[in-house]
């Protein structure tokens, strides 16, 4: 009873706190603690250095709970690599809570990416990754927003059930730039309107089940072709491009009668919005991101939009961020800019990280006494923070016994999710162009797939829907040698699925014998070697078919040796506790491949 009344008191003070009323250190301590998302991944305790600490966090250290308890922290994000299973990652999640109920701190944000497609952090043991935002575009001309809605139901559900309140989605960059190397699928498509139509039916929903959205990335991340991870992006759009394009599915879902609880920052130059430059770390004169651009949080996305919301930033130790700020400067520069919460502000993996964020933290306060953090500002960001933590109940979901969720988690993977998530994929999967040669009717199919993952994901679903047809299947996380196709039967099928951009090594399953990463074959050398292959078995007239599993863009490249092209949008594979790989999007190809219509259509323009 007492730490639940001094947990209200909290609150109270927070959200009351007035501009007029002078703060205590302990208050701007809690104001500021509120205003920081960290992100626990990684922590190693036996000398291990920083930046070689791989030892993910599954359950709470001490060292790490007294961060959370002393710098009253506001929220924290997980990663795939605290999420093992449901137990653990439930038993994880009600550690933290504990810790700050505890203390007679405000509950936590617990966020995470689960955006679906690609981006989906939870294991496929317990969850749902779906076919992703543009394969939700693809269904839209058919189906309007009824699967937007379906999918961001089944994430909340899956998201409540094990502890989260807080997901980083949906994104509502609209893709116009075929050579965006981080957005391209996880993109509703090139239309604004329709971006626009998917996001808000997204947010609406996921709200409606207690999942607070943070729209993201603005004002948007559609026309770029540097990845914020490693560099620092630029779109050259013009003013009337901007409000017509990137800012149009901001300002409809802000201005809709279910506005998202957030919004996410994007670290992306915008000259038309705000060609103010500043001195990166480096000495060299540059022009703001917005992230840190008052004109653009303060004066586009809350005078002009009109949005109330908390605004959080993407993550601070991205590149685009890190390159040109060191931490401190970061964060003030993005407080002063108008952001609410700074996301991932300060790497801990250490006790010698721990120490030297308590020297940052410091350094918050010192910006606080001296002025250049304003305490009005300060006061109104906390007060933002605290009326979402009320709106959104999150006392009584954080008290929740962790007797009563881990018994909930048996409902867990969803059926009605997986069901949900194969009829996607079927209305999903599109037709770019056949010349007439679907359905295949070769009584033997050489499948060429990016790794070993996808081919089994292929195989299986051909051999649990035409057991009579045989199949080889080649991967391409090292290229064959020779030209192996001169041995192949001229009377089967050629099948060639492409993921453009590469995905990531985690992805590819464990199944190929990669020394480092470094050595897998770069998107122009398997590129080459497939339009070798295409090139040999289209002019032998075999059946030859190439399949977009990411970007739909990279068809276009491939049309002079293909005779028909598919996209699924989708390569999510997964293998179950019985030792078969499960893919709803390799399922929809085969049986398309054998005949199904392709009901899917193109979100984006295939040249």
């Amino acid at each position: 009873m007492i730490r639940n009344f001094a947990l209200l008191l909290s609150l109270i003070f927070l959200a009351a706190c007035t501009p007029q009323e002078p703060n205590t250190a302990e208050q701007v301590r809690l104001q500021l603690g509120q205003k920081l998302m960290l992100d626990f991944r990684y922590f190693c305790n036996d000398g291990t250095a920083s930046e070689e600490c791989k030892a993910a966090v599954t359950e709470l250290p001490d060292a790490l709970a007294n961060v959370l308890r002393e710098g009253h922290i506001g929220g924290v994000i997980l990663f795939a690599d605290n999420l093992v299973e449901g137990q653990q990652i439930t038993t994880l999640i009600a550690q933290m809570q504990k810790v700050v109920r505890d203390a007679g701190l405000p509950p936590l944000f617990i966020a995470v990416d689960q955006e679906g497609g690609r981006v989906a952090r939870l294991p496929p043991a317990i969850s749902t990754r779906f076919g992703g935002n543009m394969a939700l575009g693809a269904t839209y001309a058919a189906q309007g927003t009824g699967y937007a809605e379906q999918v961001a139901a089944g994430i909340a559900k899956e998201l409540s059930l094990l502890g989260f309140n807080l997901n980083f989605a949906p994104t509502v960059d609209v893709n116009v730039n075929p050579a965006n190397p981080v957005i391209n699928v996880r993109s509703y498509g090139e239309d604004p309107d329709q971006v626009a139509a998917l996001g808000q039916a997204t947010v609406a929903t996921l709200q409606s089940h207690g999942i607070m959205s943070a729209l993201k990335h603005f004002p948007g991340h559609g026309d770029t072709h540097v990845d914020s991870h490693t560099g620092l992006p630029r779109v050259e759009h013009e003013r009337a491009t901007i409000d017509a394009v990137d800012l149009l599915p901001f300002k409809h879902i802000i201005s809709s009668d279910t506005p998202p609880a957030m919004v996410m920052t994007a670290h992306i130059q915008y000259p038309a919005l705000d060609d103010t430059k500043f001195t990166a770390t480096n000495g060299e004169a540059t022009i703001v991101p917005a992230t840190m651009s008052h004109k653009i949080l303060t004066g586009v996305l809350r005078e002009e939009l009109g949005f109330n919301g908390v605004i959080v930033t993407d993550a601070l130790d991205m590149a685009g961020i890190a390159h040109y700020y060191a931490p401190l400067e970061a964060t003030i520069a993005t407080f002063k800019a108008g952001a609410d919460i700074a996301l991932m502000p300060y790497t801990i993996r250490t006790p010698d990280d721990i120490d030297g964020f308590w020297q940052y933290f410091a350094g918050l306060e010192q910006a606080v006494a001296a002025g250049e953090i304003d305490t009005k500002a300060l006061a109104n960001s906390a007060q933002r923070i605290a009326q979402l933590k009320t709106d959104y109940g999150l006392t009584k979901q954080a008290s929740q016994t962790l007797e009563d969720r881990l018994e909930s988690l048996k409902q867990l993977p969803l059926a009605q999710n997986v069901q949900v998530e194969q009829a996607l994929a079927y209305d999903a999967t599109t037709e770019i162009y056949d010349n007439g040669i679907l359905p295949l009717t070769a009584e033997h199919w050489y499948a060429v797939m990016p790794d070993t993952l996808r081919c089994q994901a292929f195989t299986s679903a051909l051999a649990e829907q035409r057991p009579t047809i045989s199949s080889d299947c080649l991967s391409l996380a090292e290229l064959p040698a020779g030209q192996p196709w001169f041995e192949w039967r001229a009377d089967a099928a050629v099948i060639v699925g492409d993921i453009t951009p590469h995905h990531s090594l985690a992805e590819m399953g464990g199944m190929d014998d990669l020394a480092s990463w470094r050595e897998r074959p770069s998107k122009a050398e398997q590129h080459a070697w497939l339009q070798e292959l295409m090139a040999f078995t289209h002019a032998r007239q075999q059946p030859t078919v190439f399949v977009a599993l990411r970007t739909p863009y990279v068809a276009s490249d491939f049309r002079a040796v293909a005779d028909a092209a598919l996209a699924t949008y989708d390569y999510s594979a997964a293998m179950n506790s019985a030792g078969n790989v499960r893919s709803a999007s390799f399922t929809a190809l085969v049986e398309v491949l054998l005949g199904r219509q392709a009901r899917g259509n193109l979100p984006v323009t295939v040249e």
